[in-house]
């Protein structure tokens, strides 16, 4: 009769992290501290950062409204506190229900509905805040590390492993950085990996029910096509990722390809047990698949601005791998060392897998990087586009090579693998002086990992918050915060309007304008101050034009202007 393996990886996790893991006590007393500090990572200052344009996107259609609705009703209309604006547009409310949340995110397909719909359930049990929506995401990302260890245990029967890949990715920078986004990709990495592993798991199973009769289901002939629970589990994760992410379907296609390719016994009766979970995944799914279809015009739509072409793509290739272990901002230049550390790194640990694992374990961890890695370039590289250089997109990818790196880490410091695996793998224990050296690149990659995060937590912008929609919003609130009882002018689209206005004091009004419209001006004594943000030249113009005043910029970039009586 089959065993349950899960109470064995369970035990074997609990007493390699208290008592035998990792050997040395630095490397245990190491792994402890990036643990902590990447759990303490997520939480801190979860409000400090700007709530930049996507994610005023998020809690529009949380709170049930879309974009042309919010346009109808704001637009040309009387101005609006900032308190009142966000109490209603950016927070559930009475006055919108599930129905209309659901409506809002079937405008935009190109986002699965799955972290949209726990968000508005999270958001009726906390107070209304930005640090609120992100606790959710920060909450999620904490199951990426029971997640993580185990496809470690699938893939290598290894709790050291494991426990080396938490600590990487427990202060990995981009990790860090995602896990306080109130988006779904905290989500979509905790679905990555329990897919993965879930697939694991089941052809594993499958291997063993071949060998014993109890858990077999069998067709006419008397073969094994279906081997019971594991492959259902992986049928619904599979809904989970697809109603996590679209782009699931590049790591759907991953695990199609390795079960594919993949050497095992009795490989069709595999195949068709794969294909009768995906297809449980795909009928659970159904319901959103027609939404998609029904309405591909917007999905297309919505997602042309990543066909424009971006200059520069290998160095940004380059730029987006190094933020999975180093982060403070770094650029995209040639000089980069980041840039060249992290290739390195990444190309010697798949070398060191490929070498000295099984084809069962290193082609796994390859699929999983070089489907969606191609997916996503060669399309920019023949036809043009940005796909590749978002670097959110390339989680699965980042995953993989972080379980490679892990991989390399344990084999060069540490004195083997436990587990059964070790068996497998025919190798050189390294030499006291080479594991001396990788325990230094080790703890330096670790020690850059917290500088990264100390350092981007202290910061309101970051990369990942687009500068070019959010880098002067700080400063541009502090001007206009310095007001009494301000009103806000601006003809900009409502992303960028809502971002600001979540910087501003609850009582400052905004006006927003439909060009070419140009707004009446309050009585003076109205408002303490009247501000342009990020006004178009027509609505300069004809402010100037129409009324006896004149506009100072009241920062240097351009951002905010001020306008002033003509008599003063």
């Amino acid at each position: 009769m089959l065993t349950n393996p899960l109470p064995r990886f369970v035990q074997e996790f609990s007493s390699q992290l208290l008592h035998k893991l990792p050997y040395q006590p630095w490397l245990k007393r190491l792994i402890v501290i990036s643990l902590v500090l990447g759990i303490g990572f997520r939480f801190y200052h979860l409000g400090h950062k700007v709530y930049w344009y996507d994610e005023v996107q998020t809690s529009l259609r949380i709170s049930g409204y879309t974009r042309t609705e919010f346009i109808q009703k704001i637009y040309n209309s009387p101005p609006i506190s900032v308190e009142a604006l966000l109490k209603t547009y950016q927070y559930p409310t009475a006055e919108k229900r599930l129905k209309d949340s659901f409506h809002a995110l079937a405008q935009h397909p190109e986002h699965s509905p799955l972290y949209y719909w726990l968000s508005r359930f999270w958001l009726q049990l906390v107070p209304d805040s930005i640090a609120s929506i992100r606790l959710l995401s920060a909450l999620i990302s904490l199951l990426v590390f029971p997640a993580l260890y185990w496809l470690c245990w699938e893939l290598f029967q290894s709790a050291t492993v494991g426990i080396v890949a938490i600590a990487l990715v427990a202060i990995a920078p981009f990790h860090v950085l995602y896990a306080q986004e109130a988006r779904e990709y905290s989500l979509w990495t905790v679905a990555i990996l329990i897919s993965t592993a879930a697939l694991l798991k089941a052809l594993s199973f499958s291997r063993l029910a071949n060998q014993e009769t109890g858990f077999k289901v069998r067709d006419t002939s008397g073969a094994a096509v279906f081997s019971g629970k594991p492959w259902i589990i992986y049928g619904l994760t599979v809904a989970l990722n697809l109603y996590t992410h679209p782009l699931s379907s590049l790591v759907l296609m991953s695990h199609g390809i390795y079960t594919v390719l993949v050497p095992k016994p009795r490989k069709t009766q595999v195949i068709v047990a794969y294909l009768k979970a995906n297809l449980l995944g795909l009928l659970l799914f159904l319901p959103w698949l027609i939404i998609v279809i029904s309405n591909f015009d917007n999905f297309l739509e919505n997602t042309e601005s990543k066909t424009v072409s971006r200059p520069g793509l290998p160095l940004i290739w380059g730029l987006n791998l190094s933020r999975i272990f180093f982060d403070v901002n770094q650029g995209t230049s040639l000089l980069n060392p980041t840039l060249y550390f992290a290739l390195f790194l990444t190309g010697y640990a798949l070398y060191v897998l490929i070498r000295h694992t099984p084809i069962q374990t290193w082609l796994l961890i390859i699929i999983l990087i070089g489907v969606p890695a191609m997916a996503l370039m060669l399309p920019d590289i023949f036809w043009g586009g940005q796909r590749s250089a978002i670097a959110r997109y390339g989680i699965p990818c980042y995953l993989g090579i972080q379980v490679a790196v892990a991989y390399l880490f344990t084999v060069k410091i540490t004195e083997g693998i436990p587990g059964e695996i070790s068996r497998k793998i025919s190798r050189k224990i390294p030499g006291k002086a080479a594991q001396i050296q990788w325990k230094w690149i080790f703890i330096m990659l670790c020690l850059g990992g917290i500088i990264s995060c100390l350092v981007s937590s202290q910061h309101q912008v970051w990369w990942h918050k687009s500068y070019a929609k959010s880098r002067y919003n700080p400063a541009v609130a502090r001007v206009i915060n310095q007001s009494n009882f301000p009103l806000i002018i601006s003809d900009e689209e409502p992303g960028r309007i809502l971002s600001l206005s979540h910087l501003l004091k609850p009582k400052a009004h905004l006006k927003f304008i439909l060009e070419p419209n140009i707004p009446q001006l309050p009585a003076p004594n109205e408002f303490s101050d009247i501000f342009l943000y990020r006004p178009s030249e027509g609505l300069r113009q004809g402010l100037a034009q129409t009324y006896p005043i004149r506009l100072e910029q009241a920062y240097e970039k351009g951002w905010i202007w001020r306008v002033i009586p003509g008599n003063e």
